[in-house]
């Protein structure tokens, strides 16, 4: 178990009325008004079980990769995002709203 907490808010992506779990397996972190990412639980297929993440971040010159990967955890793809946003606007020369 990982002792990672989140430095951004983070919030489920849409509720499904059709997916009474879909409250816990789809969220986007944001950074104020700027999106961070999302993370969705992968509940199929090759990666069943696993958390893709995949990294935002507000209009910048030159985006990073990899921007996208999976985790074990729901906990572990947030700190994946937060670490490439991070990576990203300071790449472009730009401040996160994280202290």
């Amino acid at each position: 178990m990982t002792d990672y907490q989140p430095r951004y808010k983070w919030r489920v992506t849409w509720p499904d009325e059709g997916d009474k779990d879909s409250w816990q397996t789809d969220f986007r972190g944001w950074d104020g008004e700027r999106p961070v990412g999302r993370i969705r639980y992968e509940p199929h297929g090759p990666k069943k079980g696993f958390w893709h993440w995949s990294g935002h971040g507000g209009r910048v010159r030159e985006r990073l990769t990899p921007h996208y990967g999976y985790a074990p955890t729901a906990r572990d793809a947030s700190r994946k995002v937060e670490e490439y946003y991070s990576h990203l606007m300071a790449h472009n020369g730009l401040a996160d709203g994280n202290p």
